[in-house]
């Protein structure tokens, strides 16, 4: 998507559920949490990533900005500048990651028979 540079946060919907349940039983938690894996990739690492654990070949053409704008509007912006969100306050808090490395995490959800 547009220049692929643009970082992208991801959470493997374990650690987002259990994350929910640490906020709803641990009263110190206040104010906002950044609910995403502390590693970071950007779009393009984050599609190879995907399409090596598929076994799927990849064919990456950038899609231009413009097409996204005309299909998304405003809300393209957010896919094309991307996030470089920090899970730093979750971990402060003694949150331990059940899957913080991507490649495991994405390995797990899509290789469980």
């Amino acid at each position: 998507m547009g220049s692929g540079k643009q970082y992208m946060p991801w959470i493997h919907i374990e650690d987002l559920s259990n994350i929910f349940i640490k906020a709803i039983e641990d009263g110190n938690m206040v104010g906002p949490y950044n609910a995403v894996a502390p590693e970071h990739f950007t779009n393009t690492e984050f599609t190879k990533m995907l399409a090596n654990i598929m076994s799927k070949p990849i064919w990456l053409p950038n899609v231009p900005s413009f097409v996204l704008k005309i299909i998304f509007g405003e809300m393209a912006n957010i896919i094309l500048k991307g996030s470089r969100v920090s899970a730093k306050k979750i971990i402060s808090e003694g949150y331990n990651f059940q899957h913080p490395k991507l490649e495991n995490a994405l390995t797990q959800l899509l290789k469980n028979d």
